[in-house]
């Protein structure tokens, strides 16, 4: 099951893309009113991915997204940013920030649940990858330590046979 961190002000926005997740794509959704709710969430929730409203009070989503791409354990997590805001020199900018994609308010919901599935789907390969790394790389370590092992008792066999002569 997928965490997602919803970060949107508006109230009814907030309310329609949680039941969208929940019931839809059957994810943990973890929801916060601003950027700075948002970073103290994203230790706490773990997000696969998170939505994110540009335009907030306290924090907006570029500055949000500009802290959390600091942050090197969370840089990497997949960002939907959803706006009302169309000019072009603003969405240069967050798309500089590395997001995944872009809903435009007032959104359309076939193709929100489109761009939320393609950006699970790849996370899901993302995951998938990184766990077959993983065992590969716990298997590796289990024949090194087995090698170690061997290694370790025909070093102590040696080590009393000079003692005992």
């Amino acid at each position: 099951m997928f965490n997602v961190l919803l970060v949107e002000d508006n109230s009814g926005t907030q309310i329609l893309l949680k039941n969208i997740l929940k019931r839809k794509f059957y994810c943990n959704v973890y929801t916060a009113e601003d950027g700075i709710e948002a970073l103290k969430l994203v230790p706490i929730s773990k997000p696969d991915f998170i939505l994110l409203d540009y335009m907030m009070p306290h924090m907006d989503g570029y500055e949000f997204l500009k802290e959390l791409r600091l942050r090197k354990i969370h840089r990497n997590i997949p960002v939907i940013v959803i706006s009302a805001v169309n000019d072009k020199s603003s969405l240069k900018k967050i798309l500089a920030l590395g997001v995944k994609d872009y809903i435009l308010k007032p959104f359309n919901i076939e193709t929100t649940l489109e761009k939320i599935a393609k950006v699970m789907n790849e996370r899901n390969k993302d995951l998938s990858s990184s766990l077959k790394n993983l065992e590969s790389r716990v298997t590796l370590l289990e024949r090194q330590n087995k090698t170690l092992k061997k290694l370790n008792s025909e070093s102590s066999l040696i080590d009393r046979r000079i003692f005992l002569n």
